[in-house]
């Protein structure tokens, strides 16, 4: 019977390694895609909270600082139950498009792909993907905009009707 090299006698707990190896590495893609499919779920997540916020942006208010104010309020609400995966939200109003017919938000915010434990990462987050989201919608003139369109029309027109009684009660966005 041939005798095998010493090199080759002592091999305890050569097994065990490779277990441990193949695991972490396992490990690691698990977590891996765990954190991306959190990932994907929160940036829809958020980009419905976009879409909220400029359908109440475009809803008819008094003034466009009053819907700014609501579409901001409306987005915060949506925004509150990630606070611990969404970092940074800022909701900022794009500029009127196609002849001032369209308007629009647009959403920032940064996620944490990879979450990696504290002890071995310093200052931050190694993979924080900063992300955005935009929804531009036809936007309805605020009641003031109406308003004073139809005080320049009679103006211009000289109908005599500036500033009466009737242009101050219109309440149905007759623009």
């Amino acid at each position: 019977m041939k005798r095998l090299p010493p090199k080759f006698l002592n091999q305890k707990g050569q097994s065990a390694i490779e277990f441990i190896t193949v695991v972490v590495v396992v490990f690691f893609f698990l977590l891996f895609y765990l954190s991306f499919s959190i990932t994907l779920v929160a940036s829809e997540y958020v980009d419905y909270a976009t879409f909220m916020a400029a359908r109440t942006y475009k809803s008819g208010h008094i003034d466009v600082e009053s819907q700014q104010a609501a579409a901001q309020r409306v987005f915060n609400s949506y925004m509150n139950p990630l606070q611990s995966i969404i970092r940074n939200p800022r909701l900022s109003f794009l500029p009127s498009g196609a002849a001032n017919q369209t308007e629009g938000v647009k959403s920032n915010y940064e996620v944490d792909l990879f979450y990696l434990p504290p002890l071995f990462v310093k200052g931050g987050s190694p993979s924080r993907l900063q992300l955005s989201s935009e929804t531009q919608m036809g936007r309805d003139p605020s009641l003031k905009d109406c308003q004073d369109f139809f005080i320049n029309f009679g103006n211009i027109n000289n109908l005599g009707i500036g500033e009466t009684f009737n242009t101050n009660l219109m309440d149905d966005n007759g623009c």
